[in-house]
Parts: structure tokens; C-alpha cells; sequence
């Protein structure tokens, strides 16, 4: 496999929970992300996959560098970027972009769409004015979007169209990486396999690798090599895709599969579904030893205690997990 183009190690991103209406004061963090390890390498899609809450945004923004990691690093193409500032970092994020998950939150609604995708390129100075119009029509073109829309705003398109708008603005500036933050989450089932081939298509097309966050177990499948499972802020299972859907290690990764809904009835009986008791539990204040013992259906005595760690074997496929499942 080629040298990786990003790597993050020891990630760790918190938020301050404080208490005080003048002056106030931290009294507790929540741990969103804490030490996650990845690394992406030219031409791959790497799913990071898991319930509400685990911290896969966070993950996200942070790779990105829209907001600062509290400890670890990321580098890309071999650079440490993690305290980039002012030009560099445009450089990097000119690289690096990102697909949002929520595609009308993420555009301006007073601003028409041809604007909101000549951003970047307003910001990189990239062209002429009449240059960066022509290339945000080829970019609408590219994503099945008509190029004569340019000048209509965001309410004026379906939730579908709007995604493809969002997808179009994060290739304008041709970059390395796209980072898709739930990309068909808020989209029909139709629409979503319209997005899922056009992915499929641009990376195929331009080179393209991309870090897929996503709750969607059947999105993912279609769309990775590898998948990184998380659990309340750490990753808990990874391998390649085919590894950790038909010989799940961690009980976490087979109750998440065992959820997956399938379309043939007679399956869907047959099939051993895993229910989870309990909530998660607050990152504020996470269970000594694993994280996932309060709620897994394997869980011993020891693990109240034992906090393992992500070993992986020579294969690539890891778990995180004491007791961890048959192959």
C-alpha cells in the first residue's frame, strides 16, 4: 500500500463543562475524542462508524483543523499540521475538506449557491472572477447539478440537490481528502444511492480518499475499505471492511451489525439480534476499566478493572476487548 497521506496519533479533543453565571470555572471535561490513532492512505475510503454521541463528528472537525486537538497529532503528507496558523493552514485545508452533514445548514441561505461554492476560491485567489464562474459550473455539471442554477438560492433546491451542492464545493478546490461527515444521512433512501455512486464516480475520477462518517452500516459497506468502530470516544474495533462485518471481535462492533435492518423479511427473523441494555454512559464521566463492560452482553468481572487496548494483528485487524469475540 502507498505512504499514507494522513495520520493522526493520540487524538484528543475535550470540551469544558462550566459552572458560574460571572465568573465561571471549569469543573469538569467531557473526553469527546480520546487517543484515537488513523491513518489514510492514497485512493482508500476509511469509515469511522458508531452510535450518536462517540465523538465521530468531533473526530472530524478536528482532522480538518476546525477546532484545536487537545493532545496527539495530525500530519499530512508526511507534515505535522496540527498547530498550523494562518497561511499554512489555508494551504492545508485547501488539501483537506469537508462534506457536512446537514447540507442546508452548511450554506449560507442569503447567499445564491454560485457564491457559496466560488468561496474558496475567492479565498485561495484562485483564477479570475470569469475563471472561478466557469469552474463552479463545471464543478455543478460534474455532480449532476445544472449550471444555468447558479444564481438561485439554497431553499430553492430538494435535500438531494443540496447535497450534491455541498459535495461540489468541496471538490472546487481539487484537494487530496474529503472528509464526509454523514453524507446521505438526511436524505431518502433513493437519493442516498444517487450520492453513494457519485462518491464512488468523483474518486474514481480524481483520485480522491476519503474519511466516511457514518451510522449507516450498509452506506458504509458500499463505500470502505476500512472501518475504525468507536465507542464513547475511543476506537474499539478496526480492519478492512469484509474483516469487521463477517468476523466481528468486539461485542460492541456485533451489536451494531446485529441492528443493521435488512430488507428480507425472513432473514431479518432468523438472524441473532443483539440488544444492548443501559444507556451510554456520560463522557463526562466514563466507567472504570472498558468503557463498554456496563453494557456488554460477554463482560466479566475483570473488566470493571482492565481497561484493554487496541491490539492489532499482522492482517490489520484489531479490537480492543478482553474477552473478544470468536472469529
Amino acid at each position: 500500500m502507498s505512504e499514507p497521506i494522513l495520520t493522526a496519533t493520540g487524538v484528543t479533543i475535550g470540551f469544558p463543562v462550566k459552572r458560574g453565571i460571572i465568573f465561571q470555572r471549569e469543573v469538569a471535561r467531557v473526553q469527546a475524542v480520546d487517543g484515537v490513532d488513523l491513518t489514510l492512505h492514497q485512493g482508500e475510503t476509511l469509515a469511522i462508524v458508531g452510535e450518536s454521541g462517540c465523538g465521530k463528528t468531533t473526530l472530524a472537525r478536528g482532522l480538518v483543523r476546525l477546532r484545536d486537538i487537545d493532545a496527539g497529532s495530525i500530519a499530512f503528507m508526511g507534515e505535522d499540521i496540527t498547530r498550523h496558523r494562518g497561511r499554512a493552514l489555508n494551504d492545508f485545508r485547501r488539501q483537506v475538506t469537508m462534506i457536512f452533514q446537514d447540507p442546508i445548514a452548511s450554506l449560507d441561505p442569503r447567499m445564491r449557491i454560485g457564491q457559496s461554492m466560488q468561496e474558496p476560491l475567492d479565498i485561495h485567489s484562485i483564477g479570475t472572477p470569469a475563471e472561478r464562474k466557469h469552474k463552479v459550473q463545471e464543478a455543478m455539471e460534474r455532480v449532476g447539478l445544472n449550471p444555468e442554477h447558479y444564481n438561485r438560492f439554497p431553499h430553492e433546491f430538494s435535500g438531494g440537490q443540496r447535497q450534491r451542492i455541498g459535495i461540489a464545493r468541496a471538490i472546487i478546490l481539487e484537494p487530496r481528502v474529503i472528509v464526509c461527515d454523514e453524507p446521505v444521512s438526511a436524505l431518502d433512501v433513493s437519493v442516498q444511492a444517487q450520492i453513494v455512486n457519485l462518491l464512488e464516480d468523483l474518486q474514481r475520477d480524481l483520485g480522491l480518499s476519503y474519511i466516511v462518517i457514518a451510522h449507516d452500516l450498509d452506506v458504509v459497506r458500499r463505500l470502505a475499505d476500512r472501518v475504525q468502530v468507536m465507542y464513547l470516544g475511543r476506537v474499539v474495533e478496526q480492519g478492512a471492511g469484509e474483516q469487521v462485518y463477517n468476523h466481528p471481535r468486539h461485542p460492541y462492533s456485533k451489536a451494531l451489525l446485529s441492528a443493521r435492518p435488512i430488507a428480507d423479511p425472513k432473514l431479518a427473523r432468523s438472524r441473532e439480534r443483539i440488544v444492548l441494555h443501559g444507556d451510554v454512559p456520560s463522557p463526562s464521566n466514563p466507567p472504570s476499566g472498558c468503557r463498554f463492560h456496563p453494557r456488554c452482553p460477554v463482560a466479566q468481572a475483570s473488566c470493571s478493572a482492565h481497561d484493554p487496548q487496541l491490539e492489532v494483528a499482522a492482517d490489520g485487524h484489531g479490537w480492543a476487548c478482553t474477552y473478544p469475540l470468536a472469529p
